[in-house]
């Protein structure tokens, strides 16, 4: 199975306006209100993808009826860790001629040191009937910064194939950990070096001494321009799909939920990064949190283009 893990949930409030024009009135051509977070949206994609999955996580109480709820809506189980307070709530301004994404976001109740202990001795259970974890997305106050990497080591120890999905911090000590595989974008893989990069090479040396280091596989995601994905095997590069952007919101969730699928149906390299393109072009073509569909991605995989480049 594969499970998610979601430790700050959310409502995402995504507002589309025509032209965002800053310090200005702008009027809503279109207003949509999900729960999500980075691990739900993954799940919901597999859910889509007709993939066993389940969420895992925190589950403020205020909200719990709306979060499982949400859920239960979508015929995926869930194991959460009740915490005080509600959901935090996002806000996503998507100006559509631009195919720009502004986001506000809330940090999130703190949870507490039991709380975590708690969330700790029920992943260690959920892990029994886990083959691929996917740990993404902020935590909030109250949870170290050494979270994923010490999941990361405990599910190693049951040849569980843990995927990172995180920045800053999280991504720092995660790698620590050296989960399966780890998808950065650009600005999280240039806070990672503390330094911007300016040509694909120094991407892929930076993505290869991460390699080196003991993460599996690095997928670099560019957005419009594609994404990267860098093994032992050697690198491939699959440029974006031309696809009509409707919302670019949870594209990047997307794209890891197609690596979980062609993981566990324990595919290769240009699988991975096939699988994964066709789930993000999917989830470009809906707006909002409106993601990946079955249909989109199977018409999608026949476009996906992989360029080879093995050492």
């Amino acid at each position: 199975m594969i499970v998610t893990l979601t430790l700050n949930p959310c409502i995402d409030r995504t507002v589309t306006v025509d032209s965002f024009r800053c310090g200005e009135t702008n009027r809503a051509k279109n207003v949509q209100t999900d729960v999500c977070g980075k691990g739900i949206n993954v799940s919901a994609v597999l859910k889509n993808l007709e993939q066993e999955t389940l969420c895992l996580g925190f589950c403020p109480k205020e909200d719990k009826e709306k979060l499982e709820g949400f859920l239960s809506s979508l015929s995926i189980p869930c194991e959460f860790v009740e915490t005080e307070g509600g959901l935090r709530i996002n806000l996503k301004i998507f100006d559509s001629s631009r195919g720009v994404l502004t986001e506000i976001n809330e940090k999130g109740m703190s949870v507490s040191e039991k709380a975590v202990s708690l969330l700790i001795e029920k992943a260690e259970e959920v892990f029994e009937k886990t083959s691929v974890l996917v740990l993404s997305g902020s935590v909030p106050p109250g949870v170290p910064s050494n979270i994923y990497r010490r999941l990361i080591e405990e599910a190693a120890k049951k040849g569980i194939r843990v995927i990172l999905d995180a920045s800053g911090e999280l991504l720092k000590e995660g790698i620590k950990g050296k989960p399966y595989l780890i998808k950065p974008n650009m600005e999280e893989l240039e806070a990672l070096f503390g330094r911007k990069f300016e040509a694909d090479e120094e991407i892929l040396e930076a993505a290869e001494s991460l390699v080196e280091s003991g993460v599996s596989y690095v997928c670099v995601s560019m957005g419009k321009r594609g994404a990267f994905l860098v093994g032992k095997e050697g690198t491939l590069f699959s440029p974006a799909l031309s696809v009509s952007v409707k919302g670019i919101q949870g594209a990047g969730d997307s794209l890891v939920a197609g690596m979980c699928m062609a993981i566990q149906q324990k595919g290769d390299m240009e699988t991975m990064l096939r699988f994964a393109v066709a789930a993000a072009g999917g989830s470009l073509l809906r707006e909002g949190t409106k993601l990946c569909q079955k249909a989109d991605f199977e018409k999608l995989l026949k476009e996906v283009k992989i360029v080879s480049s093995i050492y």
